[in-house]
């Protein structure tokens, strides 16, 4: 089975059907800022997400530049006109979905209100389920929306933290702990969060807790997919030091439920084992994994352009499910 891993759509959504065929994908794993706007979500959210959607837009420059000035509803009107925030807002009221099955996350730029409708069942994408958890195929997937904020978690906030812009809580977090349950022989756990462990070490001491192979986040921008376990970028005293930081800034409840690990001297499969996917904008590369003959193989594509040619650049791995080279 091969699963393409993709991040920051951005509401292009077109694009992750052609990847999907690109990459010969039975099934879609998403890691947020998939664009999760309808109609109204202009008036919704705060100026600062839609000048944001500006900047990174691929506006003409000049167009840009004029666009970027505007305020309040002027921005809004633009907006409306000029620059839909998303495909789903033609998707929904069509009832257009997926071709595969796809399975993601929202992320910190976000309307809050176009997910909880989703995840109340209000409306529907075909094809699509939202995480918290899910098994597909010998896939099990555990899925946290929104950044991921440690002084923030404590809040019992809205799904939407501020008009435009969503973060997990403490709930989010208990919830995700309680679905766990145990590994079943031969299956492949995947922790599929928006942001990096690399950036944050609470979701590598989250991935330690639900016992996973890999993680996979987005959220970085940097034009190439980075995949790395903590063995080949810090030693294990300081990885231990790490979570342990992670751990100390929790509530006191989540303290209890994610327990510092040890490295084991090194051996540990979440220090030595566990590999980590940061993926790019989806316009800048992806990534597969495939499960084959109980062997996990990770294929990471990206396509920037390069100066005076072009050029796609492809960095491949593999090793057998279950264990550590």
């Amino acid at each position: 089975m091969r699963l393409l891993l993709v991040s920051d759509t951005h509401g292009h959504l077109d694009i992750i059907e052609r990847l999907a065929k690109e990459a010969r994908a039975d099934a879609v794993l998403h890691a947020g800022d998939f664009g999760f706007y309808d109609r109204e979500s202009a008036d919704r959210i705060e100026s600062r997400e839609l000048f944001l959607r500006v900047v990174h837009s691929a506006l003409p420059a000049d167009v840009k530049q004029r666009a970027k000035k505007l305020k309040g509803d002027a921005l809004r009107a633009f907006i409306r006109q000029e620059l839909p925030l998303s495909d789903l807002a033609e998707w929904l009221p069509a009832g257009r979905g997926f071709s595969l099955p796809m399975f993601g996350i929202w992320g910190n730029h976000e309307d809050g209100a176009v997910v909880a409708s989703l995840l109340s069942g209000r409306q529907r994408v075909p094809n699509l389920t939202l995480l918290g958890t899910a098994t597909h195929g010998p896939f099990r997937f555990f899925g946290l929306g929104g950044n991921l904020l440690s002084e923030r978690l404590g809040e019992d906030a809205p799904i939407d933290g501020g008009r435009g812009k969503i973060h997990a809580t403490e709930k989010d977090l208990t919830a995700l702990l309680d679905s766990a349950r145990p590994r079943v022989p031969g299956e492949v756990r995947v922790l599929v969060t928006h942001v990096s462990p690399g950036k944050e070490p609470l979701v590598a001491l989250l991935a330690s807790a639900l016992d996973v192979d890999l993680t996979v986040s987005g959220h970085m921008g940097s034009p190439y997919g980075c995949v790395w376990d903590d063995f080949a970028i810090r030693g294990p005293a300081e990885a231990e030091a790490r979570l342990a930081a992670a751990a100390a800034a929790l509530p006191e409840p989540l303290r209890e439920r994610l327990p510092v690990p040890a490295s084991e001297d090194g051996r540990a499969r979440w220090y030595r084992g566990t590999f980590h996917v940061n993926l790019p904008d989806a316009p800048d590369g992806y990534a597969v994994a495939e499960l084959q003959d109980g062997r996990l193989r990770l294929e990471t594509v990206s396509a920037v352009p390069q100066p005076g040619y072009k050029a796609r650049a492809r960095a491949r791995s593999g090793r057998p499910h279950g264990h550590v080279r």
